[in-house]
């Protein structure tokens, strides 16, 4: 168990997904250049295209990977309408701000996804490759419903 806890805190990945919020648990100024944030932006898009673009292309699309991507495509559609119907009624927040936060619920954090799979690869079961294009396929639902 320890040897699986140091492996996972000295992985690359969690390390600088650790020393990310570090800045702002301290309250720091510290901003990444805009210009450097959309390189960095794009850069991430092409790779998670290309990524699940290669894996579906490996394995070919069954039904386990439409399913999935269904599956993937729907929660994300409907998570911010179940999400601002909580927060309009528990949070007695306003429907702009309700919104707002719901959609945020629904978005693929694509730093969360690449951690929690590297800790997933570290205890020896890793993510199937074509999770990365259900990944990039739950961000359009998201952002629809979001805007509604």
């Amino acid at each position: 168990m320890v040897l699986s806890a140091l492996a996972i805190f000295t992985s690359p990945v969690i390390l600088f997904f650790i020393l990310g919020m570090c800045p702002a648990a301290v309250r720091s100024d510290l901003a990444i250049p805009e210009a450097f944030a959309k390189a960095m932006s794009i850069y991430l898009m092409i790779a998670i295209g290309l990524k699940g673009g290669v894996a579906v292309a490996k394995s070919g699309i069954g039904i386990e990977i439409a399913l999935a991507m269904a599956a993937g495509g729907v929660l994300s559609f409907f998570i911010p309408f179940y999400v601002a119907a909580i927060l309009r009624r528990v949070g007695r927040l306003d429907p702009l701000n309700s919104g707002a936060v719901a959609a945020h619920y629904g978005s693929v954090s694509v730093i969360t996804f690449v951690t929690a799979g590297e800790i997933l690869t570290l205890q020896a079961m890793p993510i199937l490759g074509y999770m990365v294009a259900v990944l990039a396929v739950m961000e359009t639902p998201m952002i629809l419903s979001g805007l509604l």
